[in-house]
Order: C-alpha cells, then sequence, then structure tokens
C-alpha cells in the first residue's frame, strides 16, 4: 500500500476528527449525540487497500433499496461512540461500509471493536443516494445538535422555512453568502427511521443545511467533513444572535430586505431565496406573551 495513500485517507480522519472537535467547542455534540460519514469512491487510489489493512469484514448489508447508490467507502461512526474521540481512537468510533454494485454493500471494522453503524445510518445512506445521484465523489455529512438552532425549533413561527430565513439572515451578510439556498426546516419525525431517512434525503437536495424540528441539525458537504462543521458553525452564530434578540425583547433591527439585496449583488448569490422572504420581522415581545 502506497504511503502516500496512507496520509492521504489519514488526513480525511484527521479532518472528521477535527470537525468532531468543532462542534463539541460549541455545544452541539453533548454526550455521544451526534454523528458524522464520509462518502469516498471506490476508485480513489488504494483506498481498497486502505479498508482491507485497517477494518475487516462482519456482514453484508443490503442497501438495494437506495438507488443511485455509488460504489464507495463510507466510513460512519458509530452508534453510541463519541466524535470528539475520532482523533485519540478511531478504530473504536468508525466503521466502514464498502458499498459495491447493485446495493451490495459489506460492514467493515476494526479487528477487536463491535462498532456498529450510527442509529441514524439510514438518513445517511439516502442522503448519499439522492444528492450524488451514482457519481461518486467526496461527500460528508454531519448529524449534530447545536442548542441554538434547536431551541429555535420548537418554537412554532421558527419551523416555517420563509420565516425561519427571514430571522436568520438578518444578522450577518455571511448567512446569505453561505446559505445562498436558504436553511431548511423538517417537522419532528421519529429519529433513525426510513421515512425519517427519505425525508432528510428529499430536504437535503435542495439545502446543505436543514434543521431536524425539536432534534437537531444534518449538514452535508462536498468538500468534505470541515466544511460541514462549517455550515453548522455559521449557522449555529446566527441562532445565537437570534436567541439574544429574543431574550432582550427583540430590539434590533437587522438587516433589511434592501440591504440584503445589495449583499447578495456584491458577492453574485441568486436572489431566490430574497424574493421568498417576509419583509417585516417577527416583532417584539409584550410583557407576559405566551407565544412569539
Amino acid at each position: 500500500m502506497a504511503d502516500n495513500m496512507v496520509e492521504h485517507l489519514q488526513g480525511w480522519i484527521r479532518e472528521m476528527a477535527d470537525a468532531g472537535t468543532r462542534l463539541t467547542h460549541i455545544g452541539a455534540l453533548e454526550g455521544t449525540a451526534g454523528n458524522m460519514s464520509l462518502f469516498l469512491p471506490a476508485d480513489a487510489p488504494d483506498v481498497m487497500n486502505y479498508v482491507d489493512t485497517i477494518y475487516a469484514p462482519v456482514r453484508d448489508v443490503d442497501l438495494s433499496s437506495h438507488a443511485g447508490l455509488p460504489a464507495g467507502v463510507l466510513f460512519v461512526t458509530g452508534t453510541g461512540r463519541r466524535l470528539r474521540e475520532i482523533g485519540s481512537r478511531p478504530e473504536a468510533v468508525l466503521c466502514a461500509l464498502v458499498i459495491g454494485a447493485n446495493g451490495r454493500a459489506v460492514l467493515h471494522r476494526a479487528p477487536g471493536s463491535e462498532v456498529e453503524p450510527t442509529s441514524e445510518i439510514d438518513s445517511h445512506v439516502s442522503i448519499n443516494a439522492a444528492c450524488l445521484g451514482g457519481v461518486p465523489s467526496v461527500h460528508a455529512i454531519i448529524h449534530a445538535q447545536p442548542p441554538k438552532l434547536t431551541w429555535l425549533s420548537h418554537i412554532p413561527a421558527y419551523r416555517n422555512f420563509e420565516r425561519l430565513n427571514r430571522q436568520l439572515m438578518r444578522w450577518q451578510p455571511e448567512t446569505l453568502v453561505t446559505f445562498p439556498e436558504g436553511i431548511g426546516i423538517l417537522p419532528f419525525d421519529t429519529p433513525g427511521t426510513p421515512r425519517h431517512g427519505v425525508g432528510t434525503a428529499w430536504a437535503m437536495r435542495h439545502q446543505r443545511l436543514v434543521i431536524w424540528a425539536k432534534h437537531g441539525v444534518v449538514a452535508r458537504s462536498t468538500k468534505g467533513p470541515m466544511a460541514a462543521a462549517d455550515l453548522i458553525d455559521y449557522a449555529e452564530t446566527a441562532a445565537g444572535y437570534e436567541v439574544t434578540d429574543i431574550l432582550a425583547g427583540r430590539p434590533a433591527d437587522g438587516l433589511t430586505i434592501a440591504e440584503l439585496r445589495s449583499i447578495a449583488t456584491r458577492f453574485g448569490v441568486s436572489t431566490s431565496i430574497i424574493d421568498r422572504l417576509p419583509i417585516d420581522r417577527l416583532p417584539p415581545l409584550s410583557v407576559g406573551a405566551e407565544r412569539i
């Protein structure tokens, strides 16, 4: 096995570790919460040799229901494992699904470990099938539970796509530039179910970050794990401004629609999302108000 390929793949593992560390620092990965996966094409140089060297095959997994899933290797965190420990003991946190033709896959894990894929593996596989469309490419997916975004999703007004984005995009120019397609929002569904995975996959064909109402978020990136973690970091920062404003009685005006349009023009961002946003913002809270 080529030493440079070992270094290359270990670099991806280090990036998964760095993403887990960053999200832990912002309080988005309490305990064993959250999960992460990284898809790498099967024809990447020596990737299969690397898997065969580090991991051992355990059993077949039927993924035939996920049409369009390309051949490759899906490195995924295990259920009940701490993402912040990827860097110190990756063999105890990660396992791998080697995906072949016709949806046939084989679970691999480090000898002596009992790592099982995250309980939300359906979402990871469904998102890859929907977003890659049969074309193998680097693709990172992260589910985390950033507290401010999650808290906002418990408020009915924020479970509306247009209202959510109007409120969050008014705080920093970076939010619109980072999410020109908007931040998605899905109603609560039981985590880890096939229906949950299918609904998430559909939403993520349109947005790169989607909020699971009353649960957390899922983000994806073709640039790798840190880029996916950055999306969560940006969105949680916007939510932090929004929560602060709520607690202060909403005294801040934030960016206007006209100002958002000028930002879009300056940075070459499509204004289609801005056209959908309400002009008004949510009003200040009155004393004793029970609903927002």
